[in-house]
């Protein structure tokens, strides 16, 4: 990565795009997510919109940075629905 550097360190320790794990019955899991609905009031077809999280983690101090690959979706999604 381009000269990453640690927000609360300044170290370059970075290791950037890491699956969030959730861990259940016989060590199976998913990605962690954000997720909107568009008809929050359905019963059934709520129109979920999803972005899975990923992790920006320093090797030096343990921050953690949390993000979505898709940010401009899920903000399209979010003022379609709170409009």
């Amino acid at each position: 990565m381009e000269n990453m550097k640690c927000p609360v360190c300044s170290s370059d320790k970075i290791m950037p795009n890491l699956r969030i794990r959730d861990r259940f019955d016989m060590h199976q899991g998913e990605d962690l997510e954000v997720v909107i609905a568009r008809n929050p009031n359905a019963i059934v077809f709520k129109g979920l919109h999803r972005e899975a999280l990923r992790a920006t983690v320093c090797g030096e101090c343990g921050n953690v940075g949390l993000s979505v690959e898709n940010p401009k979706g899920l903000w399209r999604t979010y003022t379609e629905v709170n409009s």
